[in-house]
């Protein structure tokens, strides 16, 4: 049961005037004034801890464009969720609700969002669950930062965000950044097999989206495999959503028969694969190349539908970030929206705990200023007494602060467990792997972990 704040208090008010009496006792009893004597003083104690006056005041902010907007629907449902779990299933915060103002939605690419950042801080908010691309988050970030809010971000791994934004500690990214990808895609590439149909090892085919972020998986990509005399053998950027003509892309591929092809975008995956699969076949329809295939979260779809070849999903693998989808995490979301069956849940569990995190971080801090939140989100993930929910992890907090006392957690949600690496970004962690059968359905998925390379 939490503790009200009145309770909260009052065991700290008793805590401090026990304190205060005994520190004026000593082996002989009460020490008494007297002439000649000097007065005995109360030894010096520890400020009390306490909780702010204020109620924490969050805002999320999304877009209905670009390579983040399938996944908008999603992560807006889980925060919507996720603040009805903290304030009416655990009682909020500091013994109130914890606010948030509407989502902010970007419909247009071009949107300035500098003045919805400042409406943002104008009401109050002091943290903001991002779910932007990288090229709007990057341009968003020294707003966040001069105005003091921190920034809790579900989706971006391009690197340029950090690289070209001094972000002043105040974002943490949730999902794996384009390095830790790479490295896992190179090792895929340079352990490719020893057949005739297979492609030479640590070669890449590289077929992406136009954005930030793809841009940013590319030189990642390349940085890793160089090194390791490997490379990006052929490279093709096209619009959000659309190949264009597919016929040169894949004769493209089949030419420089890669040990790996990357596809970082999304369902037009499928429909390429197919024709990939077809020009690949001998006159007896047996394929005559072995091109394995990686896909993006927003490519890990079910192409059950699509009338694609047989068997030409066999050899690719999807992935999304984070653990297991829970049952409790499955249900919640097909409650509010039976789609999500079909649609899936990719990073709307970010999105969840991304609104737990801000709250577990503002009562370890015992603050709902942006840079101590910012600061404390990695700390809670990684402390000592290991908790699944907000309830129970703000609870054991706070019963240290009624002690006067500090505690630390290690809150593992619906992502699984995750820590924030050296950068600010997710650098420890679990993914889901998918494959598909010979008529394109999704199979169950595996997990796997991945760890940011140090240095």
């Amino acid at each position: 049961m939490a503790i009200s704040r009145r309770a909260l208090m009052g065991t700290l008010g008793a805590s401090v005037l026990g304190a205060g009496a005994l520190s004026g006792c000593g082996e002989g009893g009460v020490r008494r004034g007297g002439r000649g004597r000097r007065p005995t003083t109360t030894a010096p104690t520890a400020k009390p801890l306490e909780e702010p006056e204020q109620a924490l005041m969050l805002g999320s902010i999304g877009a209905t464009h670009g390579r983040t907007a399938p996944f908008e629907k999603a992560i807006a449902t889980a925060i919507a969720e996720a603040m009805i779990d903290v304030n009416a299933r655990y009682d909020g915060l500091f013994g109130q609700k914890v606010q948030m103002v509407p989502r902010h939605v970007m419909a247009d690419p071009g949107e300035d969002i500098t003045e919805a950042v400042n409406a943002l801080a104008d009401e109050g908010v002091t943290a903001v669950i991002s779910s932007l691309d990288e090229a709007a988050l990057q341009a968003a970030l020294p707003v966040f930062v001069e105005r003091g809010i921190a920034v809790i971000d579900v989706i971006t791994s391009g690197t340029s965000v950090r690289e070209e934004v001094d972000s002043a500690g105040m974002l943490v990214r949730l999902s794996p950044n384009d390095r830790v990808t790479a490295g896992s895609l190179a090792e895929q590439a340079l352990s490719g097999g020893t057949s005739d149909r297979a492609g030479k090892r640590g070669t890449v085919v590289y077929l992406s989206e136009d954005t930030e972020q793809g841009k940013s998986l590319e030189a990642a990509l390349t940085e890793v495999l160089q090194p390791a005399n490997g490379g990006i053998v052929h490279t093709h950027f096209y619009a959000p959503g659309d190949m264009g003509d597919i016929a040169p892309i894949v004769e493209a591929v089949v030419s420089n028969h890669p040990a790996l092809l990357v596809i970082n975008g999304g369902p037009e995956a499928g429909p390429f694969l197919s024709a990939l699969y077809t020009a690949t076949l001998d006159e007896g329809n047996r394929p005559t190349l072995e091109i394995p295939a990686w896909l993006s979260p927003a490519a890990t779809v079910d192409y059950s539908s699509a009338e694609l070849a047989p068997e030409a999903m066999t050899r690719a693998t999807g992935w999304e970030p984070g653990g297991a989808v829970t049952t409790d995490h499955e249900l919640m979301m097909i409650n509010v929206d039976p789609g999500f069956l079909t649609t899936g849940y990719a990073y709307s569990q970010q999105g969840y705990d991304a609104v737990v995190l801000a709250c577990l971080a503002a009562q370890s801090a015992l603050s709902v200023a942006g840079s101590d939140i910012a600061a404390s989100v990695p700390k809670v993930l990684v402390g000592d007494a290991e908790c699944t929910d907000f309830g129970l992890c703000r609870n054991h907090l706070r019963n240290a602060v009624a002690n006067n006392q500090r505690a630390t957690i290690s809150y593992q949600g619906r992502m699984g467990a995750v820590e924030i690496g050296s950068r600010g970004d997710a650098g420890k962690g679990t993914l889901r792997t998918y494959s598909w059968n010979e008529a394109g359905a999704l199979t169950a998925p595996g997990t796997s972990t991945f760890e940011e390379a140090s240095g």
